[in-house]
């Protein structure tokens, strides 16, 4: 080989070298960027959009999670959200935001955080959830409300499981209790119209007490 050639040769040796320098140097001040904005193992983001095979849409996480490509506009709240193929919320696990039925949302009774689910049409028709004025729910709903729950309320004291009858929407109708408060054990069974029936309930040391009543007739004491 001769000397222009090997002068050649060395000439292109230098210069791949320098690239591959330069490329460990970029490589480098982004791992220190990286390092600098987000401890080891941590991942951060304001929101994560996940589409199926179509493109569309199906979860999203986020606080708030993404809009794009959800029907609902006004449930913004820090939550994973999945989503039917049509949009519509199927499935919310976190900060839950006010129950929809049939197309409109009603004021929550108050925060709450939990799993809620929904039918089809992105009606709620379920829920395990704690709220912030202290009471625990776990519901299943018809179209028109709630139809079974069982709940804990710190307020009133009351822990137990409630049976409604099917009304249309905004009507409530409890057909059964049962429940403890304090030293009371009691199940209690009531007409459409809200009127006690029958309750049956022991009361500390008292013997079981049976109480049955026609239709119009004062509650049980």
């Amino acid at each position: 080989m001769d000397t222009a050639a090997r002068i050649a040769r060395l000439e292109t040796q230098l210069r791949r070298q320098r690239i591959a320098l330069f490329a460990m140097a970029g490589i480098g001040a982004a791992g220190l960027v990286i390092a600098a904005t987000a401890p080891a193992g941590v991942i951060e983001a304001r929101a994560i959009r996940v589409v199926d095979a179509a493109g569309k849409p199906r979860i999203l996480i986020g606080a708030p999670p993404p809009a794009e490509g959800r029907e609902r506009a006004d449930g913004q709240t820090a939550s994973i959200v999945v989503l039917g193929p049509d949009g519509r919320d199927r499935v919310i696990l976190g900060e839950e935001p006010d129950p929809r039925l049939a197309g409109k949302s009603y004021p929550r009774v108050a925060g709450a955080y939990g799993l809620v689910l929904h039918d089809a049409a992105g009606s709620e028709r379920g829920a395990m959830s704690w709220l912030d004025n202290g009471r625990g729910v776990i519901a299943l709903d018809r179209s028109g409300g709630d139809a079974v729950a069982m709940i804990v309320n710190e307020q009133s004291g009351f822990a137990g499981f409630t049976v409604n009858y099917a009304n249309p929407l905004g009507k409530y109708a409890e057909g059964v209790r049962l429940g403890t408060r304090g030293d009371t054990a009691w199940l209690e069974l009531e007409d459409r119209d809200g009127g006690q029936r029958a309750r049956l309930a022991v009361a500390g040391d008292a013997p079981p007490a049976l109480v049955v009543r026609s239709k119009g007739a004062p509650p049980a004491p």
